[in-house]
């Protein structure tokens, strides 16, 4: 089973597409997002590495700058202030 993954700055919608493995940094540290994780809402970090592994293809990564993100029913929505890949 793969996460919807949509990532979204300020500016433009950055990266849509589904994933086996997400990872960024939170105001308390890096946060792991797998299929099956529980619902959970976090404040991003001030200046954090987002990491996406996609089902197919390469790895993605970008820097995030604050925001949030939330996770519910697979589906995973990255809002930042700043992004971009």
């Amino acid at each position: 089973m793969a996460l919807k993954v949509e990532v979204v700055s300020r500016e433009t919608v950055v990266w849509v597409g589904e994933a086996k493995y997400v990872r960024a940094r939170t105001r308390n540290g890096d946060i792991g997002i797998m299929a099956g994780h529980i619902p959970t809402c976090a404040l991003l970090a001030e200046d954090g590495e987002l990491l996406i592994q996609p089902v197919s293809g390469e790895k993605v990564t970008t820097r995030l700058h604050e925001g949030f993100l939330t996770v519910s029913n697979d589906r995973v929505t990255i809002a930042a202030k700043h992004a971009k890949i």
